[in-house]
């Protein structure tokens, strides 16, 4: 019984990782607004047929706002920068500079008047110097790529997450959070289901199938598998193994898309990982919450 919850944590840390590499495939037949829309129409579709499973209530008007701030500002602009920087650069340079997500929610926590050690602010510089490194090694010395830049907006994004989700986890669950949040950022993405349905005639199988895969497993089955994992041990024991979702990416991105990061990637790969972990979100309450990724 004491195994469940390490087998959900792994599932989590493969689905969550596959998404970047998937994401590439995905790009290959539907522009990155398309592909968002297709990915959150399936995951909305599995949350909606899950929802009375779940108990989802109906959130109260008052927070209708902060639900709104949470879908849009977090994680509908959190996938359209990936989507976006994925089209121009590297799956596992999205895997590792949007794991700086939790350094930023530092930044935001010390605006916010919780007290950022100075343990955590080295984190924060060895991160950012990580991303740096990262955007070198794939456009080379005079030069950044716009991908790096593209992802690190994203980071922005996903630690407005972190932010905006608190008070709503005083009154609601976890997964009723993220049903909110999800069916919200879906909103804006409709538009151009149109478009993606036109696209679908010409892309090949495997854009199809990467695109509904992002929605079904690492979008809805990852929230779904993480909330598990929440609800048998800590926050803080389990966000420590996210650690390697961008490992697990880079592994996966090699075996499925070729990419073979160079010496100076791998350095700025650890910087970036030493860096959150000197910063880990756990140390303030704007995270200990919660901790998920897309």
């Amino acid at each position: 019984m004491q195994k469940k919850p390490y087998l959900a944590l792994i599932l989590t840390l493969v689905l969550w990782a596959s998404s970047f590499p998937a994401i590439k495939a995905g790009l290959e037949g539907y522009s990155p607004l398309e592909l968002a829309a297709v990915r959150f129409l399936a995951a909305s579709v599995i949350f909606a047929c899950i929802a009375p499973l779940i108990g989802v209530r109906v959130p109260r008007p008052s927070d209708a706002g902060l639900i709104a701030a949470l879908g849009l500002a977090a994680v509908a602009a959190y996938h359209m920068l990936l989507n976006y920087g994925e089209s121009i650069s590297t799956a596992g340079a999205a895997a590792f500079i949007t794991n700086v997500a939790p350094v930023f929610s530092t930044i935001l926590a010390g605006a916010l008047g919780e007290r950022v050690g100075a343990r955590a602010w080295v984190g924060v510089l060895m991160s950012l110097g990580g991303a740096w490194l990262i955007s070198l090694s794939l456009q080379g010395p005079f030069r950044l790529d716009v991908g790096c830049l593209l992802f690190l907006l994203a980071a922005v994004c996903w630690s407005l997450y972190f932010v905006l989700q608190k008070p709503l986890l005083a009154r609601y669950s976890p997964l009723e959070v993220t049903c909110y949040a999800i069916w919200t950022a879906t909103i804006p993405f409709a538009v151009f289901l149109p478009g993606a349905a036109m696209d679908a005639r010409d892309a090949s199988l495997t854009a199809t199938i990467s695109a509904v895969y992002l929605g079904v497993l690492p979008l809805a089955g990852g929230y779904l598998s993480w909330s598990y994992v929440l609800s048998k041990m800590p926050v803080s024991r389990a966000a420590i193994y996210t650690y390697f979702v961008p490992i697990i990416s880079a592994v996966m991105s090699y075996v499925w898309l070729g990419e073979s990061p160079g010496a100076l990637f791998m350095l700025g790969a650890a910087a970036v990982l030493f860096g959150v972990a000197l910063g880990h979100p756990a140390e303030t309450s704007i995270s200990r919450e919660a901790s998920s990724r897309a």
